[in-house]
């Protein structure tokens, strides 16, 4: 069926019949609704009625004339959209004058010139069509600018003047009815931001040369708005002009401001988390090598600390870590015998994970130094925990380690430390031991961990078991992942944690990596052609593997020695990876993506924290960590991160899976945020190939 064209509507208003007669014969078509009234008050009537797209308004009638019916005309729905054309036997100024005061778009006068007449109404109406088609597309674009936060403005770099639209006053802090000067704008930058904009000004001056560049606004209010400026330059009618956009980006700020703070802190005890103590050990090494000085990690457990949270419960194990970050923070303060290194006195205490805290003495020159703080962080435990109503008493087991004498880097220092730490709890805890040469037969388990490690390759012990991934709502299993696992000899069957760090360190993950590679993609293949169901294999690639020069090669050859359709491949990489070397991994990625592979960020938020990475790669997934979902039922801290994934993928139409997810509360309170996929013991332990095959057919 045809689309029915909708009629325009013509109101003809004129107390003559014999006029609106000749005007309705002239006018008579397909495309035209013709309406006539006889009087300024029927007229209203058939406005309101018909709302008509023009109006041929006599302006001599008897009651109400002409200019007083246009007036009344245009205060109703609709009345400023129409078109109002008085027809008029007056040809005085002022008469013509008063009808555009009246609200009249346009004049006609009589006697009319009938061969004329049709063209000239058909004119109007489709100059009014195209003026109501500019205004609705204005609102349009006044409506997403405010949508997406986005001003603009102009500048001919000859006046002091800028032109803009009305927002900018608001995103500025200025009453609308101000004239807005270059000079006032720079007077609302941040001091520390506005040097860098007067510099990409005077280059857009004399170079017209574009920028595009991020500051803050400091409003009338005191807040601070961050902003995003591009600018563009061009010469039209001989004049050189600048056109910019500000676009309010302070909510993303703020989001990665979050994610930064989460990222360097534990949530619990708001002290710096593993990864902000990797940073400062770093630094703390750099520091003591380049001025020969000595200085002291030590590594603290609390004793027992399973027991309370078992007989007790999680919040008064919660409570108890917070007190105690809170001992262990003022007896460092409290120390007059330690200097600050770069980083904040606070900052020297951190908590490594669960009941582990970390403590950082630098610029050490005896050791009794180390021990006589060691002695107050034991002391400072003695007193009971008042929690609850209870009585808790709690010790603590501290490990000590030396630089340069137990160790040169992050890794053996932390080894060393932790070996100390246990060599403590073994003494009885509540007490400290320093690193010692007794202690290497750590050292000598891990040589022979190595050893079995490269065994393992030659022999096959090595098993690749798979973890379901849920489709959120509807709870089919939509992925899995493929997770390794060491059958060894002697000793059972190992998780990676037991043994990828010497893999990693020794190389041998890069043939380990690709073995699992191969295997998970050759068993999900066979999986897919015996249901008919597309699964997703999700793969981790090491920091070694992504780093490898033949990553493509392999990629691109397992996939076609396995068969498994690339799309339903997802590479799992962690921040730290992909950001090492940026120059090597944007290239990569997107060969990867060419291949119609998926890529995700693994453990998302526990790495690198700026989120301008996320609009440069070509990511598919994020996964939520679970540190962020272990406690995101009773931590709102926690659940506030993990709601900042999500919208924050949401925006970016990215995929999230969350990671150990253990219980139903977990899961329900996951779901309502938006997750889209879960994976975790709740719904399924990572499971053998047998097994696996068995849950799939079911």
């Amino acid at each position: 069926m045809a689309n029915t064209i909708k009629k325009q509507v013509v109101l003809i208003v004129d107390d003559n019949p014999v006029t609106r007669m000749l005007m309705t014969q002239a006018l008579t078509s397909t495309e035209l609704q013709i309406v006539e009234a006889a009087s300024g008050e029927e007229a209203i009537v058939q406005f309101t009625l018909y709302k008509p797209d023009i109006t041929l308004l006599d302006v001599s009638m008897p009651g109400m004339n002409g200019f007083e019916c246009c007036a009344r005309l245009r205060a109703l729905p609709k009345g400023v959209e129409c078109a109002i054309v008085m027809v008029t036997a007056l040809d005085d100024v002022e008469d013509i004058e008063q009808a555009f005061e009246s609200g009249a778009t346009d004049f006609i006068t009589k006697p009319l010139k009938w061969p004329l007449f049709k063209h000239r109404v058909r004119y109007i109406l489709k100059a009014n069509r195209t003026l109501q088609e500019l205004s609705l597309n204005k609102n349009k674009l006044a409506k997403a600018q405010s949508i997406a936060n986005l001003v603009y403005w102009e500048w001919d770099f000859e006046s002091e003047f800028l032109e803009c639209s009305s927002d900018m006053f608001d995103m500025l802090g200025f009453p609308k009815e101000m004239n807005l000067t270059v000079r006032s704008a720079l007077k609302k930058i941040h001091p520390e931001d506005r040097t860098k904009l007067i510099i990409a000004l005077k280059q857009a001056i004399y170079e017209k040369q574009s920028y595009d560049i991020e500051y803050r606004i400091i409003r009338s209010d005191g807040s601070v708005l961050f902003v995003n400026e591009r600018t563009d330059i061009s010469f039209e009618y001989g004049q050189w002009r600048i056109v910019g956009t500000l676009h309010d980006i302070t909510s993303r700020k703020q989001s990665e401001q979050e994610i930064t703070y989460y990222a360097y802190y534990d949530t619990l005890t708001d002290l710096p988390n593993r990864r902000l103590f990797i940073e400062q050990l770093e630094t703390a090494i750099a520091s003591a090598k380049r001025h020969q000085a000595q200085f002291a990690l030590m590594f603290l457990d609390l004793d027992r600390f399973k027991y309370i949270n078992d007989t007790y419960g999680h919040h008064i194990g919660d409570e108890v870590l917070c007190q105690s970050a809170q001992r262990i923070r003022e007896c460092v303060r409290d120390s007059d015998l330690v200097a600050k290194a770069n980083y904040d006195t606070d900052n020297r205490v951190a908590r490594l994970a669960g009941d582990e805290f970390t403590v950082l003495l630098d610029d050490i020159s005896r050791v009794e130094q180390v021990a006589e703080i060691a002695n107050r962080l034991i002391g400072a435990f003695s007193a009971p925990f008042f929690i609850s109503e209870k009585h808790l008493h709690i010790s603590i087991s501290v490990g000590i380690t030396l630089y340069p004498n137990d160790g040169h880097n992050v890794e053996t220092l932390l080894q060393h430390a932790d070996v100390a730490m246990y060599h403590a709890k073994e003494k009885g805890r509540n007490n400290y031991q320093f690193f010692s040469e007794s202690m290497d037969n750590y050292l000598k388990l891990r040589l022979e961990m190595e050893n079995d490690l490269r065994a393992a390759l030659s022999d096959d012990q090595f098993e690749v078991y798979y973890q379901p991934q849920y489709d959120a709502e509807s709870m089919a299993i939509v992925g899995l992942e493929a997770l390794l696992r060491w059958r060894h000899p002697t000793k059972g069957l190992l998780t990676p944690g037991y043994f990828i760090e010497i893999a990693e360190s020794t190389g041998l993950i890069l043939s380990i990596g690709n073995w699992v590679l191969m295997q998970a993609c050759c068993q999900v293949r066979q999986w897919q052609q015996e249901s008919g169901c597309a699964y997703r294999i999700a793969v981790n690639l090491s920091a070694s593997q992504f780093t490898q020069s033949y990553l493509l090669e392999t990629v691109r050859k397992t996939l076609e020695d396995s068969g498994l359709p690339p799309e339903t491949l997802e590479l799992e990489i962690t921040e730290t990876a992909m950001l090492k070397d940026t120059a090597e991994t944007i290239p990569l990625l997107f060969s990867l993506k060419k291949l119609g592979v998926r890529l995700a960020i693994d453990d998302f938020g526990t790495g690198y924290s700026s989120l301008s990475y996320l609009k440069n790669f070509p990511i598919d997934t994020l996964k939520i960590d679970r540190t962020f979902v272990e406690e995101i039922v009773t931590n709102s801290k926690d659940c506030a991160i993990a709601q900042t994934i999500v919208q924050l993928a949401d925006n970016l139409q990215l995929c999230t899976i969350a990671e150990g997810v253990e219980t139903s509360e977990q899961a329900d309170v996951l779901r309502k945020l938006g997750c889209a996929e879960f994976q975790g013991f709740y719904f399924s332990h990572p499971l053998p190939v047998s097994q696996l095959s068995l849950l799939l057919k079911h």
